[in-house]
């Protein structure tokens, strides 16, 4: 026997069962591939070769920002720090700046500006970004992300999830 894999759920489950989540919680199951293919991987170079401001690929690619990110990622036990989701294959969970790089480079390398969270909630933190740092002004966003942290981010992230989640169930 094992435990369903839903966040505080404690429901034992078969040890030889494909769906790692108990009856209650099945429906979270999304059976996925779990290697990226050739077209996939082609795009993330695309994107990094020629959209990504190529100042931040440097960035991204370091071996300071690798050895970072590989050490937030064992702390943070490969769980999001966001939904609380456990991940144990690589590519899922990314480490995030709270304040965006783009904003606030002094705090690119502070581990209090870090985060671990997967990548759904990646793209909702992309979205909240889009919605929060909308002025042109450096000096406006700076003052924008010095009230936003990773718990306020988690909070409004979980809330446009539960909002989604909502909708594809009715």
């Amino acid at each position: 026997m094992k435990i369903c894999k839903a966040a505080g759920c404690h429901n034992p489950i078969q040890a030889d069962q494909q769906n790692p989540y108990c009856t209650v919680h099945a429906s979270y199951y999304r059976p996925r591939e779990h290697k990226r293919s050739e077209t996939k991987r082609r795009s993330y170079s695309q994107y990094n070769k020629f959209k990504r401001d190529q100042e931040a690929n440097a960035f991204y690619h370091s071996k300071v920002w690798t050895r970072i990110s590989k050490e937030l990622k064992r702390q943070a036990y490969f769980t999001c720090e966001c939904c609380g989701r456990t991940y144990d294959q690589p590519g899922y969970l990314v480490v995030d700046h709270v304040v965006p790089r783009r904003v606030n480079k002094i705090r690119q390398l502070d581990t209090g500006n870090l985060w671990v969270i997967c990548k759904r909630c990646h793209y909702w933190k992309g979205e909240l970004e889009k919605e929060i740092y909308t002025s042109p002004s450096v000096i406006d966003n700076i003052d924008v992300g010095n009230k936003w942290n990773s718990d306020k981010c988690s909070d409004w992230i979980l809330k446009k999830e539960l909002i989604v989640d909502s909708k594809h169930s009715i």
